[in-house]
């Protein structure tokens, strides 16, 4: 990625809706289970490939989301509420919480509030923090460490509408409403304490947690829906409402694509039905997307390690020539799909390595982002390499890396790969992206073609759901060489030396 009002009252038109499924939601939400003999991951398993485990280190980590929303496209206005099973970790208990609200966000151009509170069954108090980006719950009691707390939230909020060939990463546009981080999210937590960065419009929003996700998405019957994770039920009503169940999991992020005219095309590769979202005049660019998506998803499997879904997306979006990964789902800009089809090869393989670097290893977006953006950029050498030869990979690596990093360097506007998305102005791509993937082209020259797969496949082992730091990657890189590569680290990451 280079990156109002909430309609309170418009709530009151299908409140009775509404309540049901809260009912529903609440009487359904629930803790994993420990029981002897009960699969934790029953609800979740339509969503996961045949065979997936999680330790019970790692299961007893994860969130849980239960969520119904409602959304109505023709007011672009949603409302819903949102049962939260937080398991509390780190060296201390927490003495209040926070979530992000990122349609608030002056990229994304929305609005969204919180109407009521309750933790563990009480009600709280809250408020806004971070330019109402963020919604603080005051605790009357800390919450401590290994306890389990559950945080119920209701919200309601709008998107904008935008002119066609604006970039619309929440919002509506070309007949399409891209609903993109709509519900309130657990902020991420940096050195003990909660991350509230205002993310800049150049990078990512935020980085949160994986998590496991119930939810029901009522919209008009006539829509079709993309959505993270799979649907496992449908209810029509009589008012011709359809409300969809969908689970995922574990997972960063829930998104919701809608559009009237979507049309859709699918094939299964390695067990995983890939999906291709499109309008109708792109459909020759949705064919292509298709099989771009099947092919990195045969690639990257076999080179990092298997995808952990049973459904994988890519959505014409109105992102420009621009593409967003989210967990399963990657948006393409409708530009991508007409003006500039000769970019989306490129962008469809970089969009869908995140989905491994990002989404299965999380990494600090806001603080390292090299440690996700390099590595999924870096990803497509071996996308053209497997799929096209090391003559087509080296003309990746010469035309989208080398030549703007040097001309960057020639104009002065050169800098280090480790520093946070604020601190780049004008660069952020060239350094991030190109630069970045040269520093792996680097490590695995350094480390020669053996080591570094195996520090890949360690990689995403090791961090799988988790969130890793530049420091986790150089120690296990040293682990895997068998020797010190500081200098290697410094030169590129930290810019000393």
């Amino acid at each position: 990625m280079p990156c109002s009002r909430a309609c309170l009252g418009r709530s009151a038109l299908v409140l009775g809706w509404g309540l049901v499924l809260v009912v529903l939601m609440l009487a359904g939400c629930q803790a994993l289970p420990s029981s002897p003999g009960v699969d934790p991951l029953q609800e979740y398993r339509p969503a996961l490939r045949p065979g997936f485990e999680l330790s019970p280190a790692q299961l007893s980590a994860l969130l849980q989301y239960s969520i119904t929303v409602q959304v109505d496209p023709s007011l672009r206005a949603f409302h819903g509420v949102e049962e939260v099973t937080l398991p509390v970790t780190g060296p201390a208990g927490w003495s209040d919480l926070y979530f992000r609200l990122y349609p608030n966000l002056s990229q994304f151009g929305g609005s969204m509030q919180v109407s009521g509170a309750r933790v563990n069954g009480l009600t709280v108090n809250f408020g806004y923090d971070a330019e109402s980006t963020a919604v603080h719950l005051t605790l009357p009691n800390p919450l401590p460490v290994g306890s389990t707390a559950q945080v119920w939230l209701s919200f309601a909020g709008e998107a904008p509408q935008r002119p066609p060939g604006y970039y619309t990463i929440f919002g509506a546009s070309e007949e399409i409403l891209t609903l993109t981080n709509f519900y309130p999210i657990l902020a991420g937590r940096r050195d003990g304490a909660w991350a509230l960065d205002i993310a800049h419009p150049q990078g990512d929003v935020g980085f949160h947690d994986a998590a496991l996700y119930r939810v029901d998405v009522t919209a008009p019957a006539d829509q079709v829906v993309a959505a993270t994770g799979t649907m496992i039920t449908q209810t029509l009503t009589p008012e011709g409402w359809l409300t969809t169940r969908y689970v995922q999991g574990p997972a960063r992020e829930f998104t919701l694509v809608l559009s009237r005219r979507f049309q859709i095309e699918e094939a299964t590769s390695y067990g995983v039905r890939v999906r291709s979202y499109f309008l109708p005049e792109h459909a020759l660019a949705g064919h292509s997307a298709l099989y771009r998506a099947l092919t990195a998803l045969q690639i990257y499997s076999d080179r990092f390690g298997p995808y952990p879904y049973s459904e994988m997306a890519v959505v014409e979006a109105p992102l420009t020539f621009h593409g967003m990964e989210f967990p399963g789902l990657s948006l393409i800009g409708t530009q991508v799909y007409d003006r500039y089809l000769s970019d989306l090869e490129t962008l469809v393989a970089h969009e869908v390595a995140h989905h491994w670097w990002y989404n299965q290893v999380g990494n600090d977006q806001l603080t390292s982002p090299w440690l996700d953006e390099g590595l999924a950029e870096f990803s497509m050498y071996f996308y053209f390499l497997d799929l096209y030869g090391l003559p087509a990979a080296e003309r990746l690596r010469r035309s989208r890396w080398e030549a703007p990093v040097q001309l960057a360097a020639e104009q002065g506007r050169d800098a280090p790969i480790g520093q946070a998305v604020d601190a780049y102005r004008g660069n952020y791509e060239t350094i991030i992206y190109g630069k970045g993937a040269l520093f792996f082209t680097r490590l695995r020259a350094e480390m020669g073609e053996r080591a570094f797969q195996r520090l890949l496949r360690l990689y995403l082992e090791r961090y799988r759901w988790r969130i890793a730091t530049p420091a986790d990657f150089q120690a296990l890189a040293e682990e895997v060489a068998g020797r010190d590569l500081a200098p290697l680290f410094d030169e590129w990451v930290r810019g000393v030396g």
